[in-house]
């Protein structure tokens, strides 16, 4: 006698449905990943030496050869060499102003603070020099002054010599402009840059005067803005 053959002891053997359900999932199974058993495709490797192409040229144009001298935008050493730092009329002047007063630097100090002992007056803080109008200063360069002055509340008495035979319209402009800015002094570093062309004026103005002048004559002059 035959034994049954219950549901749950079917095989693919003795059901077909079975059997091609499993293929089926099988097949599902198995996930092409559009790459060979022999490596990657030819595109990457073209896409990876491309890349290393581009590193190369990029390195070349931008690292400055890894001198830590060479910043953007310039490429080599050679060409910070080179490099030359474009000023403003404002500090070229201030510079060569500076320069200039050196010869101013015996009687009022490098640091514009004078000499009280020997009564040369500062130019640091004085009102004379800080004037909304240079034209006491260019007046009294080109001229000369005898006489009592009073800066800053102190009185000095002694004889400044003319300095303007000797320095163009230009100079004067220049020295003038860095002892009115001039900020490590506490002088206003905003006040107007002087020109040559107010050197100019004041000194035709003046052209005939034969005498120095006291503080009398350049009020009458020049009066208090």
């Amino acid at each position: 006698m035959k034994k049954k053959v219950g549901k749950h002891r079917l095989s693919p053997q003795t059901n077909p449905e079975l059997l091609a359900n499993m293929a089926v999932n099988k097949k599902k199974a198995i996930e092409d990943t559009g790459a060979s058993i022999a490596g990657p495709k030819p595109w990457v490797y073209v896409l990876l030496l491309l890349l290393v192409y581009w590193g190369i040229n990029y390195l070349d144009g931008h690292s400055g050869g890894f001198n830590a001298k060479v910043y953007a935008p310039h490429k080599n050493a050679i060409a910070v060499a080179n490099l030359r730092v474009v000023k403003s009329p404002d500090e070229l002047a201030y510079e060569k102003g500076q320069s200039i007063y050196s010869r101013c630097a015996a009687c009022h100090q490098a640091n514009g603070l004078g000499n009280k002992n020997l009564n040369y007056p500062p130019l640091a803080g004085s009102e004379w020099v800080l004037n909304e109008s240079p034209n006491w200063v260019i007046a009294i360069v080109l001229k000369g002054l005898m006489g009592p002055i009073e800066v800053k509340g102190e009185t000095y008495n002694n004889v400044m010599a003319a300095q303007g035979g000797g320095l163009s319209d230009e100079d004067l402009a220049n020295v003038i402009t860095y002892i009115r800015r001039n900020a490590d002094w506490g002088n206003d570093p905003n006040l107007p840059l002087v020109t040559s062309d107010q050197v100019k004026s004041v000194r035709e103005e003046i052209d005939a005067r034969t005498s120095m002048f006291t503080v009398e004559d350049l009020l009458k002059l020049y009066p208090k803005n």
